[in-house]
């Protein structure tokens, strides 16, 4: 009888061989491989009856999916597992959002960069809102995880237009690198933080009452280049990103995006997976 009973449960419960962790891999996990939202988002899409499984809507977490053979449709539009990596160069302007969606609803990189595969991108890092520059996105987890690893060094230049003369003195400090207070030494008189150092700085020019710089890091801290210039007395006016690696920013205007060329996808790949 209770073998009847579970025959009947599994005829008229057709979500049940989602509940089965061997099936293979957890569905939000999937979702988000696949471009589709953060795996946050892909839960409450889950959870609010948006997935369906082979035609079934699955409303429940944990479940399970074979990536091969299973097709998972979100609002009834099918979910493509093996979407071409896609790599976008954005030359944002301030007053952007660094997100591809704003809870706030303030202007953000979603609303602008619409990739026509379709395909769901995020940046490659940040760019404060009041800073410009190159920006670059992908739905390339491994790549996007590579470039911004300390332990590969990536460089990122910056024209920074600052205010006041910077004399030699002050470049000179700036190089030596600045104790920068982060969110749990702040509040602590009794620690100095952790030094923010510069890998080059370079004056390309004085102007009256500022100055422009070229300046390059490797890794870098929350709004370290405006935080370290407030620190020396030369708060920053203008701050653009020109270069990410071995990638220039060229041929495009603020708000302007392209896909990568090969050559420069190739060599943006080469810096982080030289041998």
């Amino acid at each position: 009888m209770g073998w009847n009973t579970n025959q009947e449960k599994s005829n008229h419960d057709p979500t049940l061989p989602f509940k089965e962790a061997a099936r293979g891999e957890r569905l939000q996990r999937v979702m988000a491989s696949g471009g589709i939202a953060s795996r946050r988002k892909c839960e409450e899409m889950i959870e609010s009856g948006e997935v369906k499984v082979n035609g079934i809507v699955i409303n429940f977490l944990p479940a399970w999916i074979d990536p091969k053979t299973d097709r998972i449709t979100i609002a009834d539009r099918k979910l493509n597992l093996h979407a071409d990596n896609v790599y976008v160069m954005y030359y944002k302007p301030r007053g952007i959002v660094c997100t591809m969606v704003d809870p706030e609803g303030r202007p953000c990189i979603g609303d602008i960069v619409k990739h026509p595969t379709g395909t769901r991108i995020f940046p490659i890092g940040r760019l404060d809102m009041d800073s410009q520059g190159l920006l670059l996105l992908t739905n390339d987890n491994m790549l996007a995880n590579e470039l911004t690893h300390p332990k590969h060094k990536v460089s990122k230049t910056y024209e920074v237009t600052v205010r006041g003369k910077i004399t030699n003195e002050t470049l000179v400090k700036l190089q030596k690198g600045i104790y920068l207070a982060d969110a749990h030494t702040k509040h602590d008189t009794t620690m100095k933080g952790q030094r923010a150092t510069i890998k080059d700085i370079e004056i390309v020019r004085h102007d009256r009452d500022r100055t422009l710089l070229k300046i390059t890091l490797t890794g870098g801290r929350n709004r370290q280049i405006r935080r370290m210039l407030a620190i020396v007395g030369h708060p920053v006016k203008r701050l653009r990103r020109t270069h990410v690696g071995p990638v220039a920013l060229k041929g495009l205007r603020p708000g302007q995006w392209r896909d990568l060329t090969a050559k420069e996808f190739n060599a943006l790949e080469h810096s982080v997976r030289r041998t």
